[in-house]
């Protein structure tokens, strides 16, 4: 038994560190003041316990868990004696047939999984063989053929339980649910070796990474080292050689053997010692990830504060996924983690928080202030409000939720956004996954973000109301909601070149032509930029938004 100190290092390096705990549970590491120490025993059959953690965590994401989930709706129908199943039960069943049963159990890696698994039944040729049942013609209804769409749905429903029977069996779970784990999480963190390596010889996940990251390191561990030269990049140990390396990390280092010219003399400075390198491996369990979408808040303060804060992330995501499964979540999970920290007023780091986002097959990198957690805090209904909206544009749909919370992380304003989606608005663009209310959270947002980012008398939220309402009776002022239409596509060209000029030469003519006092708060369009488009804004979201009841004390 051997005693192995870890410390926390660079971002990949604590990713690691989290994740290493996060596997073999904290109970069995001892933490220290800027790392942590376990003893060598705990690596004890450690691929199953890798394996056993991603596989548990991300379960409901997994095609594995796609096929056995239809176990509960199977049992349902069948205690009731079919006596409720209808033509949407029906879709629901041809759907599962085809989308999971055919597309999966079909597929190469479930297909190179088949001979590990000790079971008589013919997955593959179960596979081939799902088809879509009770198919109706013209002029046929469900009623009708009911009798004998039942049998068909039994016969699929017994060939169904075998299928399911066998993913829920131990190596079922053991090779299957792995095989999607590779493929889906552990791949966005490193690739090309042991069974991510497309030559590799070894056919059991388990085995194949035992004897590349276990063996390499009890082998370390017993060495002699006195009479190593080198040392390892990451904790400073000696090392043998230079044939262990960062490469196998995405979008880390290089390869040392073609392209030595790449480090300084041409001598390789990213060594690392077998320890590290199963740290390093432990990447996919550090981080949150949603599909193709992953975080990670370096939070390096101490191995407390970055354990508390990615494990509260990941415990939001996962409070999300039972809902709904979406890439969204990974935002929704990190801004409510830190509402959470606020709310319960654990200690945040005095210095900036480091936030690593994994998107698009890349990482990208945030550094959030003390500031820009407060914005996070301050605008939590507002952000709440925006969860479940989206925008259309060119063809491609993405979330509005996620696009403002990457506009705090970067410290942009919001000002950009709300134009574009008043012009949609204004101009009748189908985009039917936002209102103006949207627009509305948007503009209380951007006044928080230039309340902390900027020196300036901002726009209260009592004078947006104040403005919301003038919006609306100066609408109800004209008979043809084309005139209105004008008017706001005028205001908006004048907002977007950031001319008050000609803004206030549209908002007098047309005050004139309603025969009606221009209110006050235009005369503040002047103070500066900021607070000409925030009164802009709000002003032509209020005269575009749908006649209904609200807070503005009318109409708008």
């Amino acid at each position: 038994m051997t005693d192995i100190r870890v410390r926390l290092d660079d971002w990949q390096k604590n990713a690691g560190c989290v994740g290493f705990i996060n596997i073999v549970e904290k109970e069995n590491v001892q933490l220290t003041e800027n790392g942590f120490r376990f003893n060598s025993t705990v690596l004890e059959d450690f691929a199953t316990k890798y394996f056993d953690y991603l596989i548990e965590t991300y379960k409901p994401t997994l095609s594995w868990y796609k096929i056995i989930a239809y176990k509960d709706t199977l049992e349902k129908h069948e205690r009731e004696n079919f006596e409720n199943f209808d033509e949407k039960d029906l879709e629901r069943l041809n759907t599962y047939i085809i989308d999971v049963c055919k597309r999966y159990l079909t597929s190469a890696s479930y297909k190179a999984s088949y001979p590990l698994i000790k079971h008589d039944f013919d997955m593959l040729e179960a596979g081939k063989q799902s088809k879509a049942i009770g198919r109706l013609k013209k002029r046929e209804t469900f009623e009708e053929k009911k009798t004998e769409i039942l049998e068909e749905v039994r016969e699929a429903y017994g060939r169904i339980k075998q299928i399911i029977a066998y993913c829920e069996s131990p190596e079922g779970r053991k090779y299957l649910a792995a095989k999607n784990v590779i493929y889906t999480i552990v791949k966005h963190a490193w690739d090309s070796v042991s069974f991510l390596n497309p030559q590799t010889k070894e056919k059991d996940v388990y085995k194949d990474f035992e004897q590349y990251f276990i063996a390499p390191v009890l082998e370390y561990l017993e060495s002699d080292k006195s009479l190593y030269k080198l040392t390892c990049c990451s904790c400073e140990n000696p090392v043998k050689n230079a044939s262990e390396t960062l490469s196998f990390l995405n979008k880390t280092g290089f390869d040392v053997n073609r392209k030595n010219s790449h480090a300084w003399d041409f001598i390789n400075d990213l060594i690392i010692c077998p320890v590290c390198k199963l740290i390093y491996a432990c990447i996919p369990a550090g981080f949150t990830y949603v599909y193709s979408q992953g975080m990670f808040v370096n939070a390096n303060s101490s191995i407390e504060e970055l354990l508390r804060t990615n494990n509260l992330i990941k415990m939001e995501v996962l409070t999300l996924n039972r809902a709904s499964v979406r890439e969204v979540n990974t935002y929704s999970a990190l801004v409510q983690a830190f509402q959470k920290q606020d709310r319960d007023q654990f200690r945040l780091q005095t210095e900036d928080v480091q936030v690593v986002r994994y998107q698009n097959e890349t990482y990208r990198f945030n550094i959030l202030s003390k500031n820009t957690l407060r914005i996070l805090n301050q605008s939590e209904a507002e952000l709440s409000q925006l969860l479940h909206t989206w925008v259309k544009e060119n063809g491609e749909t993405y979330s509005l939720y996620q696009k403002v919370v990457e506009k705090l992380f970067n410290n942009e304003n919001m000002l950009t956004l709300i134009h574009k989606l008043l012009v949609y608005k204004a101009t009748k663009t189908e985009n039917p996954g936002y209102q103006i209310r949207h627009i509305d959270a948007l503009i209380k947002i951007n006044q928080h973000f230039l309340g902390g980012i900027l020196t300036m008398n901002e726009v209260t939220q009592d004078e947006i109301k104040k403005i919301k309402g003038a919006a609306w009776y100066f609408k109800k002022g004209y008979d043809n909601p084309n005139k209105v239409n004008g008017v706001s596509y005028k205001l908006l060209n004048a907002l977007k070149i950031g001319n008050r000029d000609e803004f206030m030469n549209v908002i007098l003519n047309c005050y004139a032509y309603l025969n009606q006092q221009v209110p006050q708060f235009f005369n503040r369009v002047f103070e500066n930029e900021e607070t000409f488009k925030t009164i802009g804004y709000s002003f032509v979201a209020g005269i575009i938004g749908p006649v209904e009841m609200n807070e503005y004390g009318g109409k708008a």
